[in-house]
C-alpha cells in the first residue's frame, strides 16, 4: 500500500524559491530541476524507507537529489510521508 505524501507550505516554498532563482539564468533547467525535485518526493509514497537516516534528527531521513537533499519523515501509522525542507548542499545544517 502507497503512502501519502505531504508536502506542506515550508517546502513549497522551499521548491519554488530554488526555481525562481535559476529560472533567471536557465528556465528550462529551472522547469527540468522543479519537476525532478518534486517527482523525487513523490516517490516516496512507494519507498518511504529509500532515503538515509539523518542522524542528527530523530526520525528524519533525507533524500539526495545532487546538489539537493530532501528531508522528510515518514508516519507509519498514518502512512504518510511528510517532506520537510528541500535543502541545498552548499547550505549549513545549522539553518535546518
Amino acid at each position: 500500500m502507497d503512502f501519502r505524501v505531504e508536502i506542506k507550505e515550508p517546502a513549497i516554498a522551499d521548491l519554488a524559491e530554488i526555481v525562481t532563482y535559476i529560472v533567471q539564468d536557465n528556465p528550462d533547467a529551472a522547469s527540468a530541476l522543479g519537476n525532478n525535485l518534486l517527482d523525487a518526493a513523490l516517490s516516496l509514497a512507494r519507498t518511504p524507507d529509500k532515503g538515509s537516516p539523518y542522524p542528527k534528527l530523530a526520525n528524519i531521513r533525507k533524500l539526495t537529489l545532487r546538489p539537493y537533499k530532501i528531508f522528510y519523515r515518514v508516519h507509519e501509522t498514518r502512512k504518510a510521508v511528510e517532506v520537510l525542507p528541500f535543502w541545498h548542499s552548499a547550505r549549513t545544517e545549522s539553518d535546518l
